[in-house]
């Protein structure tokens, strides 16, 4: 979900850069231990973590002392659904139902949020018209690929750019962009 958020804020800073088919790995230890383990030859690693219970701070304390210049931490406030429910349309497509009227929360609210998983399921489910019976269990058993399909379908993240989180994203990923260094440095 969060490959094409990720894609257009490197794009703002580097709008020909190829970007490659994403690798994912998923966590067995801690950020700094798995990360030593990893050579990715890469140009940059970005390492996922929802705040969920922690302050934005707290959780990006577990980057400190990671000596590499490569990480780029992604943290969303509370869970990853909350950067993409600020689009209607999108959720509305995701749905399969793109005429229908989605009414979000307001991108200041995003981060207050606590269940943003939650919530971006009862507007899939909304947008698609509250389906009932085989219709309605269909479209459950596709809930998370329809999540995804969100993220896909937004074409433009600046809104997010109020998002203290999502700001803290992108100045780590101007800092770190080309290979380690300030962005034109």
């Amino acid at each position: 979900m969060l490959v094409p958020i990720i894609q257009w804020a490197i794009h703002r800073l580097d709008p020909v850069v190829e970007i490659l088919e994403p690798q994912f790995r998923k966590r067995r230890r801690s950020i700094g231990e798995d990360l030593e383990k990893y050579g990715s030859g890469s140009m940059l690693v970005f390492v996922h973590r929802d705040s969920e219970t922690m302050t934005l701070d707290e959780r990006l304390r577990e980057f400190d002392g990671i000596a590499r210049s490569d990480v780029v931490p992604v943290v969303p406030v509370q869970m990853s659904e909350a950067w993409i429910l600020f689009n209607g349309t999108a959720i509305a497509k995701a749905a399969g139902s793109s005429s229908a009227e989605v009414s979000v929360p307001s991108v200041a609210e995003l981060e207050g949020i606590r269940d943003p998983k939650g919530r971006l399921d009862d507007l899939l489910v909304e947008a698609a018209g509250k389906p009932t019976g085989r219709r309605g269990k269909v479209f459950k058993r596709s809930i998370v690929e329809r999540r995804v399909s969100v993220a896909g379908y937004i074409s433009d993240y600046a809104p997010l750019e109020r998002v203290p989180a999502f700001a803290r994203f992108q100045e780590t990923l101007a800092s770190c962009y080309p290979y380690g260094s300030a962005a034109g440095a």
